[in-house]
């Protein structure tokens, strides 16, 4: 049975990914893409979008909510089915479509040409372990988010439970104090200790959300992922190249908590407008695309068109590309992957004689 969608949080999926957008197009260390400074261009968007980062924060964050929500009461191969039929199909085009573009289109300063070798790498989606460059930088993001997969099928696995997910919830955040201490490389990897507090959040939230009010244990959770989010937050900073404000980032994220907690009690469910399902459908085509296609748009057309006028139709223009994605590829695609995949889970095995 599919658990009931929650329409905020399509907007806000589509929210974090405009973030991460503007954040790409204005502020984003080596990607800022005019030929004058975007800080003369935009001087003060530039310094709201030095903030956008921060989407990715909140991804994570409703990644860990939604994870915990689709894969209550699964089966293993369930769980993986749906998390392939949601990543692939979309981001197969993504890839095959940004490298395209790098490879037939007018070509960025000091970019590297993209191989053959290296999109059909990129394909995987294990690219980053493998030591190969993405096709696109933010495809970063989505190893991160294997990982967390990863250690969440653990719980799948057992057979999801209140008390074992609350379980779970403990013992990776125990688990990614000591990993980075621990001298294993494999522990480091899986344990994601950067960025555990966020996934650990969204999971204790949709906690929240099955028992309709926050438990002791619940609240405990949450507070020591915030206080290990925060101790954390100065090495992210420090680590993604965001020089900017410690206190106002953490606030920022305390918002974050704070509107998550909102959804997780029900407040929010009176929030049905119409657009919500196409703007959650769009985020994530627009978060794979927007970098590639759109900083080569702006890179040689800018000076052309004008700032304003580049930033809104390079914005409308990387919108309007995910909507055709979401239409056009990810549906027949998906279809046609759920067929395989559900031919291949029913083909009786031969017996051998």
């Amino acid at each position: 049975m599919r658990p009931p969608r929650i329409a905020v949080l399509d907007g806000l999926r589509l929210l974090a990914a405009l973030s991460v957008v503007l954040f790409h197009y204005l502020a984003g260390s080596g990607t800022v893409p005019w030929q004058r400074t975007a800080v003369e261009l935009f001087p003060r968007l530039h310094r709201v979008a030095g903030f956008g980062w921060l989407g990715v924060v909140f991804f994570f964050m409703i990644s860990g909510f939604v994870i915990c929500m689709s894969g209550w009461g699964k089966s293993l191969q369930q769980f993986w089915q749906g998390r392939i039929l949601r990543l692939f199909p979309l981001y197969w085009a993504a890839v095959v479509l940004s490298s395209a573009a790098a490879r037939l289109g007018p070509p960025l300063p000091g970019e590297p040409r993209v191989t053959v070798g290296q999109m059909l790498t990129n394909l995987t989606m294990l690219q980053e372990p493998l030591g190969v460059n993405g096709v696109d930088n933010v495809y970063w993001t989505l190893w991160v988010e294997l990982r967390f997969y990863l250690v969440f099928s653990l719980v799948v696995l057992l057979g999801t439970s209140r008390r074992r997910v609350a379980n779970f919830c403990w013992i990776w955040a125990l688990g990614s104090v000591l990993a980075p201490e621990s001298g294993i490389p494999l522990m480091d990897q899986l344990l994601v200790p950067r960025w555990a507090p966020f996934f650990i959040a969204g999971i204790a939230f949709h906690l929240v959300r099955r028992a309709g009010r926050i438990e002791g244990e619940t609240l405990g959770i949450l507070g020591l992922s915030w206080l290990l989010m925060q101790h954390r937050l100065p090495a992210i900073m420090e680590g993604e190249g965001h020089g900017i404000n410690w206190k106002v980032c953490l606030a920022a994220i305390t918002v974050m908590y704070v509107l998550m907690g909102l959804i997780a009690l029900g407040r929010l469910d009176r929030i049905q407008w119409r657009w919500l399902p196409v703007a959650g459908a769009i985020s994530y085509p627009l978060y794979l695309v927007h970098q590639s296609l759109g900083v080569r748009v702006i890179w040689h057309r800018n000076e052309q068109w004008g700032a304003w006028p580049t930033l809104l139709g390079v914005i409308a223009g990387a919108v309007l590309i995910a909507w055709l994605l979401h239409r056009l590829a990810e549906r027949p695609l998906t279809r046609l992957l759920r067929r395989m995949l559900t031919h291949r889970a029913e083909r009786p095995q031969q017996r051998t004689p």
